[in-house]
């Protein structure tokens, strides 16, 4: 879509702005607002994000916020004197977040923000307060220290075991410095030279692994309105994932969990957010208890189940935040999302080392309701996806490919 397409389609209905649409969080947003008919703008950083080829969606290349959080907030107060009427804005990564929620009073002259200011959102993004809070509203978490210094290991090794992970209470530096969420620990030996590594991090959070494979993790997503009542609200759960116990979701289901939905939603009212988020629970293997992993305050990547299944968090908010009274309905369960590229990728891998029996993994495929790239309404996006994945296999084999 042209610039100028847009520009006019928003003179008749308030634009969506989706910041950050590299991967299937932000192209999801995309093709659900779509279906409503909402005019779209896919912004990102990089001029590689798949996104901006979407057809469904004009694109423009942003300042990137993380670099410089004042040149990007002033890109956006440039762009909203240009729409006809206010946008809506959908960021999906935390490093396009923090500055809109932070400096949301310069830009809410041109545009509805539907998720918490930066108050709020900084206890959100603080796992400490995650954990503290769900503590005061009987919500189960991991056994849990939190690690200040190096005289807290021992307590942390007492008190949790082994083995263990370290999970950062400010979590964008930890990702960007090692590239993982969470670093995994052995030992007390172990323990030791890790912290060395990573004790200019802040405070970090010793917790033990809870018992159970890939197939326990599950997810309450919801949008929550301005008093923290909820308007839509889904859960699913997580079948396989890239890499395995830390990863991304490869494969989800659609599944109704009330006593985790409502454990989830009295924690996010305990902090008193708005917006749409992830909370994500995994069960104890052992006792059946869903305890807290994380809460993301934004769209996380396969958001769009609950859209097949009947509850459109997007749209929830789009509609909340132009006044217009919405409520999603009840999910339906059974549905499917999953990224195939990927899947098939790691289930081949799997398959080859023993670990994955063929036959059954394809019988899971039955009921799949979308794929988080591939989508035949807006085919570009998944075409580039897959051709940059087969460039980089070529690449990676030409470089250890040696002559006999």
């Amino acid at each position: 879509m042209r610039f100028d397409t847009f520009i006019q389609r928003s003179a008749a209905r308030h634009p969506a702005l989706v910041l950050q649409v590299s991967w299937a969080n932000g192209l999801d947003i995309i093709r659900d607002l779509s279906a409503e008919g909402v005019p779209l703008l896919a912004l990102d950083a990089n001029d590689r994000a798949l996104g901006l080829r979407s057809r469904l969606a004009a694109g423009m290349v942003c300042p990137d916020p993380q670099a410089d959080g004042e040149a990007f907030v002033t890109f956006l107060e440039d762009l909203g004197r240009k729409l006809p009427r206010k946008g809506v804005l959908f960021p999906t990564h935390d490093q396009y977040i923090w500055p809109i929620s932070e400096f949301a009073d310069r830009l809410e002259p041109f545009y509805f923000i539907p998720f918490s200011r930066w108050e709020t959102m900084q206890r959100l993004h603080d796992k400490r307060a995650q954990m503290e809070a769900a503590w005061r509203v009987g919500v189960d978490t991991p056994k849990t220290v939190f690690v200040d210094s190096a005289e807290d290991l021992e307590r942390g090794a007492e008190e949790v075991g082994f083995p263990c992970i370290f999970k950062p209470v400010e979590s964008l530096a930890f990702k960007t410095r090692f590239r993982r969420h969470v670093l995994e620990i052995e030992s007390a030996d172990e323990l030791r030279e890790t912290y060395a590594k990573v004790d200019d991090c802040g405070t970090l959070m010793m917790q033990d692994i809870v018992p159970g494979g890939d197939e326990e993790l599950y997810t309450l997503g919801s949008y929550l309105d301005e008093e923290s009542r909820p308007l839509a609200v889904f859960t699913g759960h997580k079948l396989r994932q890239h890499p395995p116990m830390f990863g991304h979701c490869r494969m989800a289901v659609s599944r109704w969990v009330p006593d985790m939905a409502d454990a989830g939603v009295r924690l996010l009212q305990e902090l008193g957010y708005h917006g749409v988020s992830q909370v994500e629970f995994k069960r104890d293997g052992n006792d059946g208890r869903y305890k807290l992993m994380e809460i993301n305050a934004r769209h996380w990547m396969w958001h769009a189940l609950g859209t097949d299944s009947g509850v459109n968090l997007a749209y929830a908010a789009y509609a909340d935040a132009v006044g217009r009274p919405f409520l999603a309905p009840r999910q339906t369960d059974g549905g499917k999302w999953v990224i195939l590229l990927t899947d098939v990728r790691d289930s081949l891998s799997e398959w080859r080392k023993g670990e994955r029996a063929l036959l059954p993994w394809v019988g899971t495929y039955t009921k799949v309701r979308r794929d988080g790239l591939y989508d035949l309404a807006d085919p570009v996006p998944g075409l580039l996806a897959t051709s940059r994945q087969l460039r980089r296999v070529i690449r990676d084999r030409a470089l250890t490919w040696r002559p006999r």
